[in-house]
């Protein structure tokens, strides 16, 4: 343990993971009463085009995740700065998403670094600001045929 860490940071930290992983599940099982335990109640997610402020609003926004027919996201690498009952922190994911065109199987795939504000809550951390920022994004057939065109699922 380096000199400026202590067992509560590293408590801290263990929650913040924990958190990312509870973000990555409420996705995946469009689990959306479980905001709460997710976001502030005046949380905020934000990208490219979209921001979501609140609970209601969140509910709606993400509600669009089931045009898929699974998600899977991937929680990698997190960082965290943390300052009493709040925090900053970034989290690296690649989301998988399987979807239809034209009736064949495809797989969306982003990688994405969350920039995140934090903020406690009793004794769980919330998110306060999620800023979604893709750095790739790949969309592909998931069976080829030998001669490489896309085929449907056996």
């Amino acid at each position: 343990m380096a000199a400026t860490e202590t067992p509560d940071l590293r408590e801290d930290e263990a929650r913040l993971r924990d958190l990312a992983l509870r973000y990555a599940r409420m996705m995946d099982n469009l689990s959306f009463d479980d905001l709460p335990t997710v976001f502030a109640d005046d949380g905020v997610l934000s990208g490219p085009g979209y921001e979501m402020t609140g609970h209601d609003q969140l509910r709606a926004g993400l509600q669009s995740l089931d045009q898929f027919e699974a998600t899977l996201h991937g929680v990698l690498n997190t960082y965290f700065e943390i300052d009493g009952d709040r925090a900053t922190g970034e989290v690296y994911c690649v989301a998988n998403h399987v979807h239809q065109v034209d009736g064949l199987p495809f797989k969306l795939d982003m990688g994405i670094r969350y920039a995140d504000e934090y903020t406690r809550k009793g004794e769980i951390w919330v998110i306060q600001r999620r800023v979604f920022n893709m750095v790739w994004e790949t969309d592909t057939p998931m069976r080829m045929s030998v001669d490489g065109k896309p085929q449907a699922a056996a």
